[in-house]
């Protein structure tokens, strides 16, 4: 093996161990990133807005709005209207439409009408029963009222029906229908005859015989329970949720009506639900289940062999095409046909990965790639802190950012993953198109070759040129860090007086005011001219054995010595194309361009 190519990294392991690390000031400057493609710098996080709180468990975006909980909210658009919001988790399930909250139940009658006849009838006697619903400004029919007393009627007679509930004033009820049975072929049913403004007045029913119209809709419908959570949207109108183990669906396209004939039940306590398609990954205290069908009447259920419970419903994460969701073991993989894997066998044994405190993650995704934010501490009790994006898709690989979020929202329309800021009452976005690069990190996995050799060249190509829109972010970026530290000086004080602070609260001779970003040399960016700073450090037997910052053009290594074991760590913020070792410059003037 005469030459080590680093091409476009792609397919490299990444030998980083993703280990806890102390959440201090060092540690939140750098990522640790293997891309596909090129090895390009994330970049940092932009603020978007600002909530009321910093406890909040749950942030979402509704039509522009922000809205947050101090719970663990599920929370989906309707499939009837886009004004509309439906989820559960804050008490009684509930619909937010036009910037009003409504309780999602919409309220059964609780009284009986009382059909009463009067004039003088001829012919054959029909024995007639009625019942009513409620009907909401959106739309929404409840479940039908007791049906009334059974009454023989004739043709001629008028039916005056009395005893209607008072209407209901906290759901935006704004109609009544009026049902009437009729007897058919296929025996006794209720069919439509009236709807009228919302009342508690009498009515006559002088509708004629065959003037019935469709046949009540929501004679089996259900209110959804009130413990009804882990609310999930499904194609075709459906919508998944569940207490306990009892799984529901809606009725296609009446999120307010949850059938009990529809319910199936699994034998652990649900954690939480993803939706693939037609197919619903359940994941509980136990085994996974699986159910499919294309309606809630043909939904079938079947236990997964796998012995993975999920042990954290914050940590359920909808990648498209599987879900992804912790357990003790690790990051487990979920598919539409049933298949089922441990996909972070290569990047974490058990103990890494339970010292990440998986049970207490916030999770979300990016660029289809599982995003986990941790915060935990070590056996000696520090702070360990941040997140992983891990990439599932192809050769599991991660990137390790130092951010820490207390609630995080995945927006599908734009891609961007938002986060409120642990502490913070902001939301941010994480890896901000429009934000300066951060500072990586990234260490090759470590090529062994079958006999010692020495690597005496070594070729950089990387990409320093700041567009115009980069220089523009990082001037803007300066500007903001610059106020925000004049007002913390003008409050005072700072943490970095003389016992300011208890001891390693912050770095030596540091403070609580953000520092500005710099470039090679640690000079300050903005207006310097500077385009970014690079490091590459060559490490043979797994000692450093070479440092470099030239890039573009082959540089010579030291000689003297030969090893068997080579890899390479990278530091900096630009783009990296290629890194090529070999044993001579001559080689690696015949390696293609």
């Amino acid at each position: 093996m005469s030459a080590i190519t680093l091409t476009a990294f792609t397919g490299e392991q990444p030998r980083v161990i993703p280990r806890l690390l102390p959440n201090t000031a060092a540690q939140s400057a750098y990522d640790v990133r293997l891309d596909d493609g090129a090895l390009t710098p994330t970049r940092k996080s932009v603020q978007i807005t600002a909530l009321g709180s910093s406890a909040y468990k749950t942030i979402y975006r509704h039509q522009g709005e922000w809205l947050a909980w101090d719970n663990v909210v599920d929370a989906v658009p309707g499939p009837v209207a886009d004004d509309r919001l439906y989820y559960t988790g804050d008490g009684a399930p509930k619909i937010r439409a036009s910037g009003n909250t409504y309780g999602l139940t919409v309220p059964r009658p609780t009284a009986a009408p009382v059909a009463t006849a009067s004039g003088t009838g001829a012919g054959d006697i029909v024995t007639r029963v009625y019942v009513y619903t409620w009907v909401t400004s959106f739309g929404e029919e409840s479940e039908p009222s007791d049906a009334s007393n059974a009454m023989d009627w004739q043709p001629g007679q008028t039916v005056t029906l009395s005893g209607f509930s008072a209407v209901p004033g906290d759901r935006a009820i704004t109609s009544q229908r009026i049902y009437r049975s009729q007897t058919g072929q296929s025996g006794t049913y209720f069919y439509f005859i009236a709807e009228r403004n919302a009342s508690s007045a009498d009515f006559v029913d002088n509708v004629a015989v065959d003037a019935f119209q469709e046949a009540l809709p929501s004679a089996d419908w259900n209110a959804p329970v009130d413990t009804l959570v882990g609310l999930t949207a499904m194609p075709n109108g459906m919508m998944a949720a569940f207490s306990g183990r009892d799984l529901y669906f809606c009725e296609p396209f009446q999120p307010h009506a949850w059938p009990e004939k529809y319910a199936l039940r699994t034998d652990y306590d649900i954690v939480g639900l993803g939706a693939i398609g037609t197919a619903l990954i359940i994941m509980t205290t136990g085994n996974p289940y699986l159910a499919t069908g294309s309606s809630p009447d043909t939904m079938q259920m079947v236990k997964l062999e796998a012995n993975w419970p999920c042990i954290n419903q914050r940590g359920i994460v909808d990648l498209g095409t599987v879900i992804a969701y912790p357990s003790n073991e690790g990051l487990v993989a979920a598919y539409a046909d049933g298949s089922i894997n441990l996909v972070s066998g290569n990047l974490f044994n058990r103990d890494d990965w339970l010292a990440l405190s998986p049970s207490t993650i916030v999770a979300g995704q990016m660029s289809g790639r599982y995003v986990m934010f941790y915060d935990t501490k070590d056996y000696a009790g520090n702070v360990v802190a941040g997140a992983l994006s891990i990439d599932i898709s192809g050769t599991p690989f991660i990137v390790r950012t130092a951010e820490r979020a207390t609630a995080v929202f995945y927006e599908i329309e734009s891609g961007a993953l938002y986060f409120l800021r642990h502490g913070e009452s902001n939301v941010y976005r994480l890896d901000a198109p429009e934000g300066p690069r951060n500072m990586m990190y990234w260490e090759s996995k470590e090529f062994v070759l079958s006999a010692p050799e020495n690597f005496g060249a070594i070729l950089v190509d990387a990409l320093f040129e700041l567009t115009g829109d980069e220089q523009q972010n990082i001037d803007s970026e300066i500007a903001t860090i610059i106020a925000a530290n004049d007002a913390l000086i003008a409050a005072g004080p700072i943490g970095g007086e003389m016992n300011g602070a208890p001891l390693n609260t912050y770095l030596h001779a540091g403070d609580m005011l953000t520092p500005l970003p710099t470039a090679t040399g640690g000079s300050q960016v903005a207006g310097s001219g500077s385009t970014g700073t690079l490091n590459v450090v060559v490490k043979a037997g797994g000692k450093q054995v070479a440092n470099v910052t030239r890039t573009g053009k082959a540089a010579r290594l030291v000689g003297g010595f030969k090893s068997r074991s080579w890899s390479v760590a990278v530091s900096g913020d630009v783009r990296i194309d290629r890194i090529a070792l070999a044993k001579s410059m001559d080689e690696l003037r015949s390696l293609p361009a």
